[in-house]
């Protein structure tokens, strides 16, 4: 099998944030993106515009990028994208896309309103949508099939009426009805005979995948409206149990015991949910061909389940052609790539200068560090390299004292304030009365005023400013000092 995957993505403009994307190729990064790809974006900067246009290219569908039409621009929507087996970019260009057969499957915040339910409502098109999702060519073929035979037993119900009184021709209708009813009945029976394995199939792996997310939601069925419009046999939905009761997605109604989605399903589980099916899906379908795209598979509602969550998305990257994770959460980004450390992600950021925003190489660690562990590394890396720019030095010493105090302040978290600094520390040693913690410190306190005192300088106007160099060797016995008394404290 030939391997396609996207090799680039090398032009975005015009839609949403990215007005005017262009890739040019840094000692960063050269635009290759990797088997597994951790896209993070703070919010309001274009996640959500480029998993669109990922989706649009899935489903080939341009309305969904005209949707994203970047406000206020009459210029023309473009995207160019570089796939490994094509000769030729991937272009979407006068609201079409060009030839391509990259397979990608996309879940994103939409995911659960196309397919499952909006809110505590099952939506008309949701349900059409879910059975094209479940039971594919297949099950459209048994629809229209149907679909066929329903329209001419109307045709023939609404002769009936109008022939009434006309006994001969009445009776022939009777009995043409009774052969379309034998037609339908035969079809239905193919059809439930064809799709019942498929429903049992779905309702078992997307349980397995309910019980890794929680404990207390399962589907018990898949059903359509009943006494309804024939056409409803092609709409259907899932029925779930919270803690073995029935719950259902309509208007709640206090004269009904049953359950109401609206009460009984939190948005976290409502998520969990949504996942479940798409987990199933895959499983179904296989994706060892595919580029798998997750827009925020997790969301602030269930956060308790990331854990889970980042465990199944680091076994469908093990195995997807291509994988692209993109989310807000810093947290999430840097414990995913962790996870999948042995397949080397590649970390991006989208990021913004007020004009567009663009995709970067993101030095997720140095990101994610607190800012004491960011001025510590600065610490450190002079320590393990001393420099004689003034500029690096300046940035030491301005480093030293929110060390101290983030130091102090962890290790004593149960005396000191987080909003005290390191003269208030001083002071707090000072008038400390036997039997409190920071009476040991006491010993430090002459060191600490000293460390004190000789920032200071670099913390208001200066000696710096006076554009005075930094005596080297001073520096350096500061930074030692620093160093003894963090081992101390």
């Amino acid at each position: 099998m030939v391997s396609n995957f996207i090799e680039k993505i090398i032009k975005i403009s015009n839609i949403g944030h990215f007005v005017n994307y262009k890739f040019d190729a840094t000692k960063a990064w050269d635009g290759q993106l990797k088997k597994v790809n951790v896209v993070y974006a703070p919010n309001g900067s274009g996640k959500t515009t480029l998993s669109t246009i990922l989706k649009s290219l899935a489903t080939n569908d341009p309305k969904l990028i005209d949707f994203k039409k970047t406000f206020g621009s009459e210029e023309e929507s473009e995207v160019e994208i570089k796939a490994s087996s094509s000769g030729s970019l991937i272009r979407f260009k006068n609201n079409n896309w060009s030839s391509n057969d990259l397979k990608i499957e996309v879940f994103d915040i939409n995911y659960i309103e196309e397919y499952l339910f909006a809110g505590s409502f099952f939506r008309k098109q949701s349900k059409t949508n879910l059975f094209k999702l479940i039971l594919g060519d297949e099950g459209i073929k048994y629809r229209n099939r149907l679909k066929v035979l329903f329209g001419q037993k109307k045709l023939l119900l609404d002769l009936q009426k109008r022939k009434v009184g006309f006994v001969l021709e009445t009776e022939e209708l009777k009995l043409k009805l009774i052969d379309f009813q034998k037609d339908i009945d035969l079809v239905i029976a193919e059809y439930q005979q064809f799709s019942t394995p498929i429903f049992e199939n779905h309702i078992s792996i997307v349980n397995k995948y309910l019980t890794k997310f929680t404990s207390y939601v399962r589907i018990v069925e898949f059903t359509s409206a009943q006494n309804a419009n024939e056409n409803e046999h092609f709409r259907v939905y899932p029925v779930f149990e919270v803690y073995g009761e029935k719950i259902i997605f309509s208007a709640p109604d206090p004269q009904k015991r049953i359950g109401n989605a609206r009460y009984a399903l939190s948005e976290g589980d409502k998520s969990a949910i949504a996942l479940s099916f798409f987990l199933a899906r895959l499983e179904i379908q296989g994706y060892s061909n595919k580029i798998i795209v997750f827009d925020d598979p997790l969301s602030s509602f269930d956060y308790a389940r990331k854990n889970a969550t980042i465990f199944q998305l680091a076994r469908i990257a093990d195995t997807a052609q291509q994988f692209i994770l993109l989310t807000h959460d810093l947290n999430f980004a840097n414990d995913y790539t962790d996870k999948c450390s042995h397949l080397e992600p590649l970390n991006l950021k989208i990021e913004t200068d007020g004009k567009t925003s663009s995709l970067q190489r993101h030095n997720l660690g140095e990101e994610y560090l607190t800012s004491t562990q960011k001025d510590i590394e600065v610490i450190k890396q002079y320590l393990e390299k001393p420099s004689a720019d003034e500029y690096v030095k300046r940035e030491v010493i301005r480093c030293i004292r929110p060390v101290l105090e983030g130091v102090i302040k962890t290790k004593y978290f149960d005396v000191i304030a987080r909003d005290k600094w390191l003269g208030d520390i001083i002071n707090a040693i000072k008038v400390a009365q036997p039997g409190s913690k920071l009476l040991r410190l006491k010993e430090l306190r002459s060191d600490l005023i000293e460390l004190n005192d000789y920032t200071k300088g670099y913390h208001h106007a200066s000696a710096s400013d006076r554009g005075e160099n930094i005596n080297a060797a001073e520096l350096k016995r500061y930074v030692d000092l620093l160093m003894k008394i963090i081992l101390e404290v």
